[in-house]
C-alpha cells in the first residue's frame, strides 16, 4: 500500500485483506490541516475501490485518535464558508467511511475531538481505550457540530442526550459510550489496535458479499420506511442466496452437522 502526502497519513495492510488507515500528525494530536485531510480522503477513497480489501481499521498515530480541525489553519481561512472547507477536506472521507462496501473499525485512543467525532460516528464498529473520549468542541469556538454528527447522534441517543453533548462540550468516556451505543468495546489503552485487528479478523472470516449487504441494509434502514427496509433486505438476501459463497458455506454447515 501507498502512503499519502508524504506520509500524513498511512495505508498499512495487515493480513486477510485487512488495511489500517493512520493519521500520522502525532505531534499535533493529529490535528486535520488542509493537507491531511486531502490525503485522508485519497486512502480512504482507495481503499473503498481496491477489491483486495476486506476490513479497514482507522486510527491516529500516538496518543489521540484525532483532536480535530488545525485551528491555526482554520483561522487563516476565514474568507472560505465553513460549507465549502467542509465539502472539500473532510465530507469525502466521512462518505467514504458510510458507502464503502467493506466495514470500518475505528480504533480510538486518546481524544477524538470536533470533526474527529465524527469520522468515528460514520464507522461502523469503535473500540475504545478506558482513556479515551468523545468531544463535540464545537461550541467552545462558537460553531455548531458538523460532518454528520448531527445526523448520527440525535437518531443513536435522542435529542436529549445529543443535546447535552454537542451544547455542553462534555467529554464522553469509553464506557459511557459503550452504555449509549456510540462504541462497541472498551479495553485498557495499549490493547487498542489488538482488539481492532481481533474484531477485523472475525468480520472477514464471514461471507464478503453478506458482510458488504448487511452493511448496506444497515446504513439504509436509518433513512427506508419500514416496508422499503424489507424489499431491500429481500433483493440483497436474493443476491447472496445466489453467490457461489453461500453454497460453500451452506454446505460446510451441513458437513459439520453430520459429524
Amino acid at each position: 500500500m501507498a502512503d499519502y502526502a508524504s506520509k500524513l497519513v498511512t495505508v498499512s495492510a495487515i493480513e486477510n485483506g485487512i488495511v489500517e488507515v493512520a493519521i500520522a500528525r502525532p505531534e499535533v494530536r493529529n490535528a486535520l490541516n488542509e493537507a491531511t485531510a486531502l490525503a485522508l480522503n485519497e486512502a480512504l477513497a482507495a481503499v473503498a475501490i481496491n477489491e483486495q480489501v476486506r476490513c479497514v481499521i482507522l486510527h491516529g498515530e500516538g496518543s489521540a485518535f484525532c483532536a480535530g480541525a488545525d485551528l491555526a489553519e482554520f483561522e487563516k481561512a476565514t474568507s472560505q464558508p465553513a460549507s465549502e472547507r467542509l465539502e472539500t477536506l473532510f465530507l469525502p472521507a466521512i462518505r467514504s467511511l458510510m458507502t464503502m462496501d467493506k466495514p470500518v473499525i475505528a480504533a480510538v485512543s486518546g481524544a477524538a475531538a470536533g470533526i474527529g467525532v465524527s469520522y468515528v460516528l460514520a464507522s461502523d464498529m469503535v473500540v475504545m481505550g478506558r482513556s479515551a473520549y468523545l468531544k463535540l468542541a464545537f461550541i467552545n469556538i462558537g460553531l455548531i457540530p458538523d460532518g454528520g454528527a448531527c445526523w448520527h447522534l440525535v437518531r443513536k441517543l435522542g435529542h436529549a442526550q445529543a443535546f447535552e453533548m454537542a451544547a455542553l462540550a462534555t467529554p464522553i468516556a469509553g464506557e459511557r459510550c459503550v452504555a449509549l451505543g456510540l462504541a462497541n468495546r472498551v479495553v485498557e489503552d495499549n490493547q487498542v489496535l489488538t482488539e481492532a485487528r481481533s474484531l477485523a479478523q472475525a468480520l472477514v472470516a464471514q461471507s464478503p458479499q453478506a458482510l458488504s449487504a448487511t452493511k448496506r441494509a444497515l446504513r439504509e434502514a436509518a433513512q427506508r420506511s419500514l416496508n422499503d427496509t424489507m424489499t431491500l433486505e429481500g433483493e440483497l438476501q436474493d443476491q447472496c442466496k445466489a453467490s457461489e459463497d453461500f453454497q460453500r458455506r451452506v454446505a460446510a454447515f451441513r458437513q459439520s452437522r453430520r459429524k
